[in-house]
């Protein structure tokens, strides 16, 4: 298991993964990190060594809405309550859906094209203002 992002979202990691983009002169995958505001930008380097390492295996994604807005220790001792929701989901990539014959270009696009997928998945699916409101009422 890796984790392309490299750690977990908070507000500077994101905007620091978006400035390092920009400082390797890619605006373009800054401008779609930008898009992607539950996710931090991928680090690619990882994740593909992985994938080339192992050829035969297929590609798992998994994302979660429901722990996003925890980001200190403080905020889960704060925030996280008995029968609070949290959701997840699974994608899997079969082994010959996975573009390890492409460019290191295509990949990364390939990668990026995941994450927007799963940004917005969490999007769709982050627990709103009035179940949390019903969560710590008890409700």
């Amino acid at each position: 298991m890796i984790f392309p992002e490299g750690g977990n979202w908070t507000p500077g990691r994101w905007l620091r993964g978006i400035g390092r983009l920009e400082r390797m002169g890619r605006p373009d995958l800054a401008e779609r990190a930008r898009e992607m505001p539950n996710l931090l930008p991928p680090r690619s380097g990882g994740a593909f060594a992985a994938i080339m390492a192992c050829p035969e295996a297929d590609v798992i994604f998994v994302a979660h809405a429901g722990l996003d807005r925890l980001v200190s220790a403080g905020d889960i001792w704060r925030h996280l309550t008995v029968g609070q929701m949290i959701k997840a989901k699974w994608w899997r990539v079969p082994v010959d859906q996975v573009p390890r014959e492409l460019d290191h270009e295509a990949q990364l696009q390939w990668l990026y094209d995941w994450w927007e997928r799963i940004d917005a998945w969490i999007s769709d699916n982050r627990p709103g203002e009035e179940q949390s409101l019903e969560l710590a009422a008890g409700n």
